[in-house]
């Protein structure tokens, strides 16, 4: 026989070969007996390792200028349910405060409450509106405190509502050193528009209200560091109370990893830093551990949420000399 024609049996087999394991393999899958479990506990998950999107920018040293520092690290919180859902010693702020051995934490947190508006402007039907992140920015500007008092009346759980509004407007902008910044997944989970390309600032868009309180606050207070904690992963639930992964359910604007890209690309626009919780924190291997529910943290949750951020503020807070 011909060597030619052994090559062409050889490879004929093999084509052979791999056509009926292929066969095999569909046959056994749609019957159910892959066994999925037993072949994924085969890999070493280290081979999928997911890169982390931590942004730490360092401050430059002439945000400092005429500011006196009196010694003490004084941080405000600012967000929704991750601060607001427990306001306890086991609560995201306290323990926040713990880790880092700062002198004062101080939540002004609301709950329920989104980055941007719901209506620009804001409508008297919709009186949410007056706790969300540009609302909180405006007010800690001006001084007016008039339209959070105004529809403090609409809100249901007013002792949260009360606390925050109150320490808003005790608070000394003069002695805060640090704003830790965290919203769930709460935009995500009712369809918020993610970004307006033509306005950047839009405040109907979740980017858009959070670079407005960025711009907002540097400009004001220069000397205060910023971090923006992202949403961790979540599910979304429907009206008829079916969960589906966030990772990829996309109810009009994106799923939920194309809100936290954005909001990770709107944060570093602005000069400020960025945690990222989705892939860092509490993600899609292991929020059984960390969440008390599709969206809410337990206490493991909000525990692991402060070791994050406070190992940012005990170890990356780096100041660089400003270029001439």
């Amino acid at each position: 026989m011909k060597k030619s024609y052994i090559v062409h049996i050889v490879i004929l087999s093999l084509i052979a070969i791999i056509v009926i394991i292929a066969i095999f393999r569909l046959v056994r899958w749609n019957s159910g007996a892959y066994n999925r479990d037993k072949d994924v506990a085969q890999v070493d998950p280290s081979e999928f390792d997911v890169e982390v999107l931590d942004m730490i920018i360092p401050m430059e040293s002439k945000r400092f200028d005429g500011h006196e520092d009196d010694g003490e690290l004084n941080i405000l919180c600012v967000g929704n349910n991750p601060f607001s859902d427990d306001r306890s010693d086991k609560g995201l702020a306290s323990l926040i405060g713990k880790k880092t051995q700062a002198a004062n934490v101080y939540d002004v947190s609301f709950p329920d409450s989104s980055t941007c508006y719901h209506n620009v402007p804001i409508n008297p039907s919709f009186p949410w509106d007056h706790y969300n992140l540009p609302s909180v920015g405006a007010a800690m500007v001006s001084g007016n405190f008039i339209p959070m008092e105004s529809a403090f009346e609409y809100m249901e759980d007013k002792d949260k509502y009360r606390s925050s509004i109150d320490t808003l407007k005790a608070l000394d902008m003069n002695k805060i050193d640090v704003i830790v910044i965290m919203y769930d997944s709460t935009d995500y989970n009712v369809g918020t528009p993610c970004d307006n390309p033509d306005v950047p600032t839009d405040l109907a868009a979740f980017t858009g209200g959070l670079r407005y309180f960025l711009q907002t606050v540097e400009e004001t207070w220069p000397w205060v560091r910023t971090f923006v904690m992202t949403p961790t992963y979540a599910q979304f639930m429907d009206t008829d109370g079916q969960l589906y992964s966030g990772t990829i359910k996309d109810i009009g604007n994106g799923a939920l990893p194309y809100y936290v890209q954005k909001e990770i690309d709107a944060t570093i626009d602005c000069g400020c830093s960025v945690i990222d919780n989705y892939y860092g924190t509490i993600n899609e291997g292991n929020y059984k551990d960390y969440m008390a529910d599709y969206k809410h943290y337990n206490d493991a949750g909000r525990e692991l949420l402060a070791d994050r951020i406070a190992y940012i503020i005990n170890n990356k807070m780096s100041t660089v000399k400003s270029p001439e």
